[in-house]
């Protein structure tokens, strides 16, 4: 169990763009601090959802997923998202890298655009 903890703690950069930046200030300034609880996080997420229409549709480890594709999308390399996301084992992040597409486009932009 307390290895699961430290595999956990990592710190994670918002300031990837400024959208992101105001919600997690949004977020911080709401709740004075990120919640420890799972159940909390589920019923915060499961609220959202609720109030967007998607009710059933959106997890918080359905969100997880997402900011993995998306990252993997966006030309992260696999040990980068590796530590991003926390995961053990490398095949993980070059699952979602493979699933992206991106390395298959940026070896086809290799050869035809030299």
């Amino acid at each position: 169990m307390a290895s699961e903890k430290v595999a956990s703690a990592r710190l994670i950069p918002f300031d990837l763009s400024l959208r992101l930046e105001l919600c997690v200030e949004r977020f911080a300034s709401r709740y004075d601090a990120f919640p420890r609880s799972r159940s909390t996080i589920n019923r915060r997420v499961q609220a959202a959802a609720d109030e967007a229409d998607l009710s059933g549709r959106v997890y918080p480890h359905c969100l997880r997923a997402t900011a993995a594709s998306y990252h993997a999308y966006k030309g992260v390399a696999p040990v980068p998202l590796q530590a991003l996301m926390g995961w053990s084992n490398l095949a993980i992040a070059q699952k979602y890298i493979r699933i992206s597409g991106t390395a298959t486009a940026d070896a086809l932009r290799r050869v035809h655009h030299g």
